[in-house]
């Protein structure tokens, strides 16, 4: 059979096609990783490329997956149909229920679920392997179908979803355990793993010609991109930007923050002082959060949050020195856990984490704020909710855009079953060390909220009949 060679309007392809018809072609790469939000040309591009390939090249079998077979119908197999009747090009294909072949050059498509494991076996002699919705398969299943594909070079797996869930498998026991190298791209995102043979390729809506510009504006669809960006921002995360995201499940610890109506984006106001809440965990990053307050609201500006090799207080401080020079900063204030003004035996005689903070940023005039005790963890978290919640008359509290550390965290932190503050220990995949993954930023922003509204703090714990739940608007919701 011929190989035919087909011209096509470079316009037809979005940014994310060009990067994969380059990884296609990269007999290093054995894993491509292709995620991001809807409407993002995931799924098309891939489609798009296949069959390109199909025209141009023999032996270019492919097998699609999917977790269900109920479903190939009417998701990626009709993709292929349609695609193939847009472009015109059904004179050179023949299309069965869940198999394309390609009459110029003999490579074909099968379609099958894994609903039956049967189903897998045998697919050594397909070379590309496309799992669509990948998110939806059991981390078994990815690793059936990649002791099993072998016995030919160029053998690749192309795995395409939305990151659902920042506890998904993919997440956690692939991506997390690679040493990514970022590479600058004209998508939302692409990293390569160290050894060479993994690939990801990250898209939203906004990479989209069809959708943002310049092929074509589709109003629509952008318009409603923009109400869940206000009414439901963790799913616009997901399923807009493409972030990794995780839905509420009722055990989060901070069980009234919500990012679309208790963020937003913010400046830096040089005719207010500057806050600093710190967290002496060292791992997985040394916390520093930079706030500032007006009247009865407090605006978290900023974090400095330094991973090892610069988690110690020197590095963090300079950081910050770089950020908010001496001379444009009007008053500074520092809080933070009351168990640190300990001695530490690491530091010289007399001197702990704060004493070291205080000479470190001399040139501010910093003045310590610590309460006599440490707040209760459940009783300062309970105020804390009641202000995000609009249920304290006259507080507020805004959370920068920019603080993605801090909004991750309080977002994910989980409450233990005590009410407190759920510790779980994570390990880091290079250095080993164990640490906890949640809690740093939310425990230095209980320190400083205490303190900061120590008034209403003590009200609240008195049980001050001022403060009650009011079934109305929130005191403030930020637009984006």
């Amino acid at each position: 059979m011929n190989e035919i060679k087909i011209t096509f309007n470079p316009n037809l392809f979005n940014n994310v096609y060009w990067h994969l018809l380059k990884a296609f072609d990269d007999n290093q790469i054995r894993f491509i990783w292709v995620y991001g939000g809807s409407s993002a040309s995931k799924t098309y591009s891939v489609v798009q490329l296949t069959l390109v390939r199909m025209l141009e090249q023999t032996n270019q079998n492919t097998f699609v997956l999917r977790k269900y077979g109920v479903d190939i119908r009417d998701s990626i197999y009709s993709d292929f149909k349609n695609l193939i009747a847009d472009w015109g090009l059904g004179a050179y294909f023949s299309i069965q229920q869940n198999y394309i072949l390609c009459k110029a050059s003999g490579s074909y498509i099968r379609f099958r679920g894994l609903d039956d494991s049967e189903k897998i076996k045998g697919i050594s002699n397909f070379k590309k392997v496309i799992l669509e919705e990948v998110s939806q398969f059991d981390e078994v299943d990815y690793k059936q179908i990649r002791k099993r594909l072998r016995g030919q070079l160029g053998q690749q797996i192309i795995g395409i979803f939305n990151p659902v869930s920042e506890d998904h498998w993919i997440k956690n026991h692939i991506f997390d355990q690679e040493v990514l190298q970022p590479i600058e791209s004209n998508i939302s995102g692409m990293w390569r793993n160290e050894p060479g043979n993994l690939l990801i390729l990250k898209t939203n809506y906004l990479d989209n010609r069809y959708i943002v510009g310049p092929q074509f504006v589709d109003q629509h669809a952008i318009a409603d991109f923009e109400r869940d960006k206000i009414s439901d921002y963790n799913y616009y995360q997901i399923y807009g930007l493409g972030n990794w995201g995780k839905l509420r499940t009722g055990g989060e610890f901070w069980k009234d923050f919500n990012a679309s109506r208790n963020s937003a984006r913010v400046n830096w106001n040089e005719a207010l002082p500057l806050h600093l809440s710190w967290d002496e965990n060292v791992n997985p990053y040394l916390t520093c959060l930079v706030w500032q307050i007006e009247g009865k609201t407090a605006t978290q500006i900023d974090e400095i949050c330094l991973e090892d090799p610069r988690n110690r207080v020197h590095h963090v401080c300079a950081e910050f020195a770089s950020r908010y020079p001496p001379a444009r900063v009007k008053g500074l204030y520092i809080y933070g856990d009351r168990t640190s003004i300990k001695q530490d035996t690491k530091l010289e005689k007399g001197e702990n984490f704060f004493t070291r903070i205080l000479q470190l940023l001399q040139p501010y005039a910093p003045t310590l704020r610590m309460q006599s005790a440490n707040p209760s963890i459940v009783q300062s978290a309970g105020f804390i909710n009641q202000i995000y919640a609009g249920r304290i008359p006259g507080l507020q509290i805004i959370i920068g855009e920019n603080c993605r550390r801090s909004l991750h965290d309080y977002q994910y932190a989980i409450e233990d079953s005590d009410g407190t503050l759920k510790k779980t220990k994570k390990q880091h995949p290079l250095t080993k060390v164990s640490y906890e993954e949640f809690g740093h930023p939310s425990d230095a922003k209980r320190y400083l909220l205490t303190q900061a509204f120590a008034t209403e703090y003590q009200a609240y714990l008195k049980g001050d009949k001022k403060i009650q739940i009011r079934t109305g608007k929130p005191l403030h919701k930020h637009g984006y």
